[in-house]
């Protein structure tokens, strides 16, 4: 019985020295193959049996009328926050912004097959390198050198910062509505989408940013500014979000996806920021005030309602 004693204890010192052996932690922290400990039942993914819903065929011989615009969706809105958390991944549940970064994929930038592409046109004809994306995600600059004993300043260095997907604060989406004859109704489909991300530059008198002239519409110390990362063909984009779930606050347990959302419940609040029109401008080119632009944006889409109703009149 002592022998057997011996045994079972020598065993159990044995194992428990082999799983203590590693001192990085290697062993004790390896993640538990099991589902996360949230549901009793098993939690089916989102992109295990979605598909994007595909549009509804369209001859233009039907399209009676159609008009080309371009919306501001603002993330700090508090309808739209639903694209905009969480910050960080949660379970099944991403951020619009982390879908799209793990789409265009630039973890490994020599990489192109099978990942997102990005466009330097809102025609969507002109692919933009990869290099220049990975340039675009992440800003340089210069700070003081000082010397830790002296505390003299012996000259400058550079430090790189990396975006990350909580600092999209906002899209512009251009999209085209038009009246389908054959179905009597007024529809609308998104056609490009362009993420913007906002920063704020850092506060030192040497900042020397060597990649943003023509990326940031702004550039003041201390301020938040803002840099465009380029335009993403919304029907190449809708794989990617019929397959993410998004956080339902009326109800957890109905599945719902980025591309019902966006493409087909509508469900974020935005404003016209242009309209087409034969000279190409913004309505902030002739429009200073920021509340007559608001203005301004309510009339167009009063327009939009009133030629449909027009539509019906005999």
């Amino acid at each position: 019985m002592k022998k057997l004693s011996f045994l079972l204890l020598g065993i159990f010192a044995v194992s428990f020295a082999f799983a203590q052996e590693d001192e990085d932690g290697s062993t004790l922290n390896q993640p538990i193959n099991r589902a996360p400990a949230e549901y009793r039942w098993e939690q089916m993914d989102v992109g295990d049996f979605s598909d994007p819903v595909a549009y509804a065929p369209i001859r233009q011989a039907d399209v009676m009328y159609y008009y080309t615009i371009w919306r501001t969706i603002d993330l700090r809105e508090k309808v739209n926050h639903v694209l905009y958390f969480p910050t960080e991944v949660r379970g099944t549940w991403k951020s619009l912004a982390q879908t799209i970064f793990d789409a265009v994929d630039m973890t490994n930038p020599e990489k192109s097959e099978g990942t997102l592409p990005v466009y330097t046109d809102d025609m969507c004809l002109m692919p933009t390198p990869r290099e220049d994306i990975a340039s675009t995600l992440s800003v340089s600059y210069s700070i003081p050198d000082i010397d830790l004993e002296t505390g003299e300043e012996i000259g400058t260095k550079d430090v790189y910062i990396q975006f990350e997907p909580k600092q999209i604060v906002s899209y512009n989406i251009k999209e085209v509505w038009y009246f389908d004859k054959q179905t009597s109704t007024l529809k609308y489909e998104i056609i490009t989408l362009e993420p913007i991300l906002e920063y704020v530059r850092p506060n030192t008198s040497t900042n020397i940013f060597d990649d943003d002239q023509d990326q940031d519409e702004e550039q003041v110390e201390g301020k938040p500014t803002k840099r465009r990362i380029g335009y993403i063909y919304y029907p190449e984009l809708r794989p990617y979000l019929a397959k993410q779930e998004v956080f339902n606050v009326k109800n957890n347990a109905q599945r719902l996806s980025f591309d019902d959302l966006l493409t087909w419940k509508r469900e974020f609040s935005s404003f016209i920021y242009k309209e087409a029109n034969r000279y190409d401008r913004e309505i902030a080119d002739y429009i200073a005030n920021s509340r007559d632009q608001r203005l301004e944006s309510e009339k167009i889409t009063d327009r939009l309602r009133t030629m449909e109703s027009d539509l019906w009149e005999f």
